[in-house]
């Protein structure tokens, strides 16, 4: 009894480790600064980490099953010009949206068809595609254009009563998420193929289409970014986004418990994790850290995170092995 107990503990300890962490959080930038968890700030707090939660969620579901997707980091920017460009030319909301989430949709599909249909390991498409899209966005905006309309502005920036209304789409998305991850073929298949991806595939997993969805919903999510970001900022550029949202995106997910190896992520976990980045910057924001040393911080904050994944499995998988005694 005593044993199974023991299990249960580590087990429950690493399920809730990133709320845990971001009580210890709050709880030191209350000492450190007062003025950091006032209600106006911690607000800013949340609405800061919408963007970031977006794309980390497509990263989560790219992770559990095994892969990573670098594109996003530039794939926000190729968005959010399409989104711009759009509207600037007369073109409508729904064009532009449709233009913007077509844009991420297309991404990810390429992503994932060189992955499944050629065999080309993850690291290496994903890296190859951000370096196109990139160049693809400096081409398409060459400098920086003031973007204004009333919905979208609402959507970026706008309140429903006390709360955010980018807050409340990030809610609405989360939860659709945590459905499909749960309930469809598409997220049992995707933790099946990140914890074992030749039992998968004799299980009769489509390999292929897994993968190419798989990529899809990652250029989705990233599209769903962008269309925040556009609304809040106000602004088409090429460096919207950058590899600052993406580092910020892999740090929510990894903090958030999600296994770099895949199998195993969840989007609350997410969720807290992106709250976590969010908040982090603004206290080294409000320490008055230099914006090139807060990069520093948040690689930091990986390896810390890896390190206590790494420690609380083994603490887990001994307490396993005395119960198997």
């Amino acid at each position: 009894m005593d044993k199974s107990r023991g299990r249960f503990s580590w087990a429950r300890i690493l399920d809730f480790a990133p709320q845990l962490l971001l009580v210890v959080i709050v709880a030191v930038a209350a000492v450190v600064d007062p003025r950091i968890i006032a209600a106006a700030n911690m607000v800013d707090v949340l609405v800061q980490a919408t963007p970031i939660a977006l794309v980390a969620l497509g990263a989560m579901v790219v992770l559990v099953s095994g892969g990573i997707d670098f594109s996003p980091a530039y794939g926000v920017s190729l968005c959010s010009v399409l989104i711009g460009a759009t509207l600037l030319s007369g073109g409508s909301l729904i064009e532009a949206m449709v233009w913007g989430i077509g844009g991420g949709v297309v991404l990810g599909l390429f992503n994932g068809l060189v992955i499944g249909v050629l065999g080309i390991p993850p690291f290496v498409t994903t890296f190859a595609s951000l370096t196109i899209v990139q160049g693809l966005t400096l081409l398409l905006a060459t400098e920086t254009l003031i973007v204004q309309n009333p919905t979208l502005d609402a959507l970026g920036s706008g309140s429903f009563g006390p709360v955010p209304i980018a807050v409340l789409v990030v809610g609405l998305v989360s939860a659709l998420v945590v459905g499909v991850v749960r309930y469809t073929r598409f997220g049992l298949r995707s933790y099946a193929l990140g914890s074992n991806a030749e039992a998968a595939r004799l299980s009769g997993v489509p390999m292929v289409r897994q993968q190419v969805l798989i990529y899809v919903f990652s250029g989705l999510m990233t599209a769903l970014a962008a269309v925040l970001l556009v609304g809040r900022v106000s602004i088409i550029a090429p460096n919207i986004g950058g590899i600052s949202l993406l580092l910020d995106a892999i740090t929510a997910t990894v903090i958030g418990g999600t296994s770099i190896f895949g199998g195993r992520g969840s989007v609350g976990g997410t969720l807290t994790g992106a709250v976590i980045v969010s908040l982090v910057t603004n206290i080294l924001r409000v320490l008055g850290v230099d914006p090139s040393s807060q990069e520093f911080f948040k690689g930091a904050i990986i390896i810390v995170a890896l390190s206590a994944e790494a420690g609380f499995r083994a603490l887990q998988n001994r307490a396993s092995s005395a119960g198997t005694r």
